[in-house]
């Protein structure tokens, strides 16, 4: 076995060992220092026992002891995003001023998952020609649009390694007579946590787009609320979205 096995192997234990012995390493990789983008000031790390409502006890995935930070500051302004439990696997943005505080602290065990919300189709706009259709026809119709005038379940998957995957049906709006047009998900193929922030990546898909690379496009969300079940992300242009765990 390679040294720098051996030695990850161990860093590796030595972390889980120093927090609790809840969750094994291999379910803590994929979102740390080793993925971090440059220019990110968040710190990636444990939650170590002795976590209360004022500080969390914090271990760093670069390695050290673990550090207590102040958390009242960030628990009044709605900043702890998903309460962390010992052996959950978290990241923080330290307080500029005082290095002993954290002003915002996201549990990314509870950030990963499956997030989906409902969408209705929209109703194209078409001219009235009602004087034109017989009942019959007319409640065809009706009857046609109340069976595709149904919520749509769209959201996003994000996974280990910071992989994400859309949720939801690609359906394409190909028939010109279809009255409706269905919501698509977006095609997120990438997730990270930058300076606190969520960026939620667009990319190709490799059998969907083994033909043609799409340019890369990112969406930079702020997490407003992150519970058990519940999700809310706020866009740049102020619009929020909420969704539900599946």
């Amino acid at each position: 076995m390679k040294v720098t096995t051996i030695l990850s192997v161990a860093f590796a234990a030595l972390m889980i060992a120093g927090c609790s012995d809840k969750k094994p390493a291999e379910q803590k990789d994929g979102i740390g220092l080793q993925t971090k983008i440059d220019g990110d000031s968040t710190l990636y790390g444990l939650a170590c026992d002795g976590c209360t409502d004022s500080v969390l006890v914090f271990l760093p995935g670069k390695g050290g002891d673990p550090v207590t930070y102040n958390i009242i500051g960030a628990m009044e302004h709605h900043k702890v995003l998903g309460r962390p439990s010992v052996g959950d696997w978290v990241c923080i943005i330290v307080n500029g001023n005082d290095t002993t505080k954290a002003d915002l602290v996201i549990n990314l065990d509870k950030l990963k998952g499956n997030w989906a919300r409902l969408e209705m189709p929209t109703l194209l706009k078409r001219i009235n020609n009602d004087d034109l259709l017989s009942d019959a026809e007319e409640h065809e119709r009706d009857s046609m649009l109340k069976s595709q005038l149904v919520p749509q379940e769209i959201g996003f998957s994000l996974k280990r390694h910071y992989v994400a995957m859309p949720i939801g049906l690609w359906r394409p709006n190909v028939d010109p007579e279809s009255p409706v047009v269905f919501p698509k998900p977006k095609p997120y193929t990438k997730w990270h946590i930058f300076n606190g922030h969520l960026v939620l990546t667009e990319g190709s898909f490799a059998i969907v787009d083994s033909l043609k690379k799409k340019e890369e496009k990112h969406d930079t969300v702020d997490i407003i609320l992150l519970q058990t079940d519940s999700l809310r992300i706020r866009y740049k242009d102020g619009t929020e979205r909420g969704y539900y765990r599946k």
